[in-house]
């Protein structure tokens, strides 16, 4: 779900924080595909002046519901996320469901050899040390 989804959702925000976030501060908003940009600003016209559109010029559907989708299904997300991206999930334990970080610091998902091809990223390297 993507902040301006958040933003627009009903009673997910009230209208003081709205005002708060958006009139103070604004947002930036990066397009994904498939999403009606000007749709889903209809309900933020309040706020136009302050949310600046990023328009996607290479199509890119990384999401994090895809990255943890791949750890849980012990893929690699090394060529799918920064390096210092993975780093933070290792460092702060995060998607772990049986208290073992799911990630190693090559982006690899714990289990996973550093042979194994990924169906989505191609062979994992062992060469990053």
């Amino acid at each position: 779900m993507t902040s301006l989804t958040i933003f627009r959702t009903p009673g997910v925000w009230s209208q003081e924080d709205l005002d708060h976030i958006l009139g103070r501060f604004g947002t930036f908003i990066v397009e994904r595909s498939g999403t009606d940009i000007d749709d889903a600003l209809a309900n933020l016209q309040a706020w136009k002046d302050k949310i600046y559109v990023i328009q996607q010029l290479i199509s890119n559907d990384v999401s994090s519901t895809k990255i943890r989708l791949f750890l849980r299904r012990e893929m690699s997300v090394q060529y799918l996320i920064p390096a210092p991206v993975i780093e933070y999930i290792e460092q702060n334990g995060l998607y772990e469901e049986d208290g073992a970080s799911s990630v190693d610091g090559k982006g690899k998902s714990k289990g996973e050899s550093s042979g194994r091809a990924s169906p989505a990223v191609g062979a994992a390297s062992s060469s990053n040390s």
